[in-house]
């Protein structure tokens, strides 16, 4: 079908100003609406992040006694009598059923007495195969009860390495008759610190050195050093317990309970 060129004008003239139309429909219609913000659209939603745990709160070693490998028999004698003004009362050394190591040349010495006592107090150190002892404390009166402490330095008293000391506290009922003595003693040995205790005690805090003493086997000085922090910590009565855990562990369950509940004279 043939078309005359006067129609073939007149279409190309119609499309020339529909073309324009269509390309700018298009173009609004790509555009943003404009009831659409364009701060919101640049705007980034914020992270939902979860909430930082609470800071972890360093966990304490709980302390363990760990004898040392001796196989020596029970020596620890515990005391209690009745009469003569002394009620029934438990005199105990905070030692364990074996000879107690120490690596200190003038450690402390702890005993437990369950009441006061209005009668003379003596404390004794003897050296092994020595009839005459190093230390004799005579004090006039008991009256103090729990928890007490000796510090040999006080003393200028010095242990020797490898020497059993055999250390007795007593409540005299009679002077006139000693036999009627309230009497607990126990032993210790002052001993060369290993490489493994001297390494680990170097990069120690304080608070982990009873812990440490205590795996080694040197009771003595992990019972000062927790006494000591009993002594000095904001946290005493849990150091308290921790103390009365250890005694628990020789077998001292007296002085173990008295330690939990109440202060040190």
């Amino acid at each position: 079908m043939k078309y005359s060129a006067a129609y073939r004008r007149s279409w190309i003239t119609a499309l020339g100003i529909m073309l324009p139309c269509l390309l700018y429909s298009a173009e609004l219609t790509n555009q943003i609406p404009p009831s659409v913000s364009t701060e919101k659209t640049n705007e980034v939603e914020p992270s939902t992040q979860a909430p930082l745990p609470p800071p972890v709160t360093p966990i304490r070693t709980k302390i363990v006694y760990k004898p040392p490998l001796r196989g020596a028999p029970a020596v620890r004698i515990d005391g209690g009598s009745r009469g003569n003004g002394v009620s029934l009362i438990c005199l105990t050394v905070l030692a364990p059923d074996h000879t107690g190591l120490t690596i200190q040349e003038q450690p402390s010495l702890f005993w437990y007495q369950s009441e006061p006592a209005d009668v003379p107090f003596e404390l004794t150190v003897l050296e092994d195969k020595k009839p005459q002892p190093i230390l004799d404390v005579k004090l006039p009166d008991a009256r103090n009860a729990g928890i007490q402490r000796l510090k040999l330095s006080d003393y200028h008293v010095t242990l020797s390495p490898g020497i059993d000391y055999e250390w007795v506290v007593a409540l005299i009922v009679d002077p006139d008759s000693r036999s009627r003595d309230v009497i607990a003693s126990g032993y210790i040995e002052r001993a060369a610190p290993s490489a493994s205790l001297s390494a680990r005690l170097a990069n120690a805090s304080k608070t982990d050195v009873p812990a440490i003493y205590a795996e080694e086997g040197i009771w003595y000085d992990a019972l000062a050093a927790v006494s000591d922090l009993v002594d000095t910590q904001p946290d005493s009565a849990s150091w308290r317990a921790e103390r009365a855990d250890l005694l628990q562990q020789a077998g001292v369950t007296n002085a173990a309970s008295a330690s939990r509940l109440a202060r040190d004279n």
